[in-house]
């Protein structure tokens, strides 16, 4: 059986190659209807309104040539940033996540706890209410981003 790409998953690969170097693609989603949101990050700078702007001039012609003609988005991943990809969670070892999976692992599906180490098919969380690890495999994770504490 051949798989092809979601329509989302070619706009996702068109906005990773038209990006300037140093810029990541956090994630791409629809939102409210048309509308493309993607969150970028960058090294070495701050993901303003002025980058925004200048990544969307990028964007858009990539965007253009894979029939998308909708309005785009862009913003920072912000304090709780989603984490997408493996290498998000090997990047923020030792951090504070909530993390959803879509078939349950010990009798429940959300947690919180920190990232304590990370392998290739999943990672190991120190979870906040007990400190006992639990093993999560990359492949359940329906959605996860970081959990900071706003009231410190």
């Amino acid at each position: 059986m051949v798989v092809t790409a979601t329509r989302l998953d070619r706009l996702s690969e068109a906005v990773e190659r038209a990006l300037p170097e140093g810029t990541e693609l956090v994630e791409a989603r629809f939102s409210r209807g048309p509308l493309l949101t993607l969150l970028v990050d960058r090294e070495g700078g701050p993901v303003d309104h002025e980058f925004c702007a200048r990544i969307i001039s990028i964007v858009a012609p990539a965007l253009e040539e894979e029939g998308y003609s909708g309005m785009i988005e862009v913003s920072s991943p912000g304090i709780e940033r989603p984490l997408t990809r493996p290498s998000h969670f090997r990047r923020f070892i030792g951090r504070r996540v909530r993390v959803r999976v879509g078939e349950p692992v010990d009798g429940r599906r959300n947690f919180t706890g920190v990232i304590e180490r990370v392998a290739d098919a999943g990672f190991v969380l120190r979870l906040s209410e007990d400190g006992e690890e639990v093993e999560l495999p990359f492949g359940s994770v329906t959605r996860a981003h970081l959990k900071e504490d706003l009231d410190k």
